[in-house]
């Protein structure tokens, strides 16, 4: 094969190779499970009445005080492709994790009505307990915030989460974060 054929079959196939790769990138993203709506079948088991209680405490040290969530809402929502998503957009993770109040909130355009719907919501209490009962066998998530004005004024403290799996009508004890 004569050089300048070769240089431009190798061209060719290069300048092929690059249009690919621009192609890939000019393509849309795949869709976020944030941007999917939940299906209702995928939660359909996290209204019914079930015999496990989810209780616990939420406390943050800040020196030599130690900070509840008294008077802060109480979460619990249940596992689905869209809460595991929102939960690793706030948290990082899916699992466990704290969000400092100084980071501000990670902002969402629009939640799902059924998300919304589906969250189980109490407040904490003095102490910074919070008790949900008649919880059905399930994964879910438990959230709460634990914030109080720090010098100036400063939003201190943060909001937390925990994955926690319930099951055969147990008291499930958590402590966050």
């Amino acid at each position: 094969m004569k050089p300048t054929a070769l240089i431009l079959g190798l061209a060719a196939t290069l300048a092929a190779a690059g249009c690919a790769q621009f192609d890939q990138a000019m393509a849309p993203p795949p869709p976020s499970a944030l941007s999917q709506p939940i299906q209702a079948s995928e939660i359909e088991w996290s209204k019914r009445s079930g015999s496990n209680t989810v209780s616990g405490i939420a406390t943050m040290k800040a020196g030599d005080t130690t900070h509840t969530c008294a008077g802060q809402g109480a979460n619990l929502v249940p596992d689905s492709a869209y809460a595991r998503a929102r939960m690793t957009a706030i948290f990082g993770n899916d699992t466990r994790g704290t969000r400092a109040s100084s980071q501000g909130p990670v902002k969402f355009d629009r939640d799902d009505p059924l998300y919304v719907s589906s969250l189980r919501r109490t407040t904490c209490d003095a102490s910074g307990s919070f008790s949900f009962p008649r919880v059905p066998d399930g994964v879910w998530y438990v959230t709460t915030a634990v914030k109080w004005d720090g010098p100036g004024d400063r939003a201190e403290g943060g909001s937390m989460m925990k994955r926690v799996d319930v099951r055969g009508g147990k008291l499930m004890k958590v402590t966050l974060p």
